[in-house]
């Protein structure tokens, strides 16, 4: 009896793998399309998370802020609220109330709090008492990274880069609190972010 089956030929070989080849190279270049993509979007999903939590803190803080100067630890006094002026790489320091404590602590439920530029990074720093001792170190931790710039200014009768205001009325600079805070953060890959902070008045 005549064997009428027959293999592949050399060229037909050939021709299937190269077909192979190709598809194989159009599969993994769109995967790695596919990847690349899905990493950047996790990146811009964990700063928009990052920028929401910096600005929800800022928000709580801010917006809790109680006319409460405190002592320095060395016989002085801090106003109330004090920005601008280029201590160290503070931003600004600010006595706040509606310090949650669901541990019930032995302490107050006011709090003073402060935020700093440094390396980029936007940090919150606070004390577990509202005055200070000389030995009172601050907890700190960062909120925002990859940040180029920070720009703060209070609204009182008018825009100021510094709080107290010089130009507002001596005798009741040490107690005032400005209307509203701005804060520009200038971010890496995003640019500028502006936010605008009423104060209890």
């Amino acid at each position: 009896m005549q064997n009428n089956s027959a293999g592949f030929t050399l060229l037909e070989l050939l021709i299937a793998m190269a077909i192979f080849s190709l598809i194989s190279v159009m599969s993994f270049s769109g995967l790695s399309s596919v990847l690349n993509n899905k990493e950047g979007i996790d990146r811009e999903l964990q700063l928009l998370s990052d920028i929401q939590r910096t600005m929800l803190n800022l928000s709580r803080d801010i917006e809790q802020t109680i006319n409460r100067p405190v002592n320095d630890g060395l016989g002085g006094t801090i106003a109330a609220l004090t920005g601008g002026n280029n201590i160290d790489s503070t931003l600004f320091e600010l006595s706040r109330t509606g310090w949650r404590n669901p541990a019930e602590q032995h302490r107050s439920q006011l709090q003073r709090v402060a935020y700093s530029f440094e390396d980029h990074q936007l940090i919150r720093l606070y004390w577990y008492h509202i005055d200070r001792t000389q030995t009172a170190e601050p907890v700190r931790r960062v909120l925002l990274n990859d940040v180029n710039d920070i720009k703060v200014r209070y609204l009182d009768q008018d825009w100021s880069d510094s709080w107290p205001n010089t130009l507002t009325d001596p005798a009741t600079v040490a107690s005032a609190l400005p209307r509203a805070i701005e804060i520009t953060l200038t971010l890496k890959r995003w640019g500028p972010v502006t936010r605008l902070f009423r104060l209890p008045r």
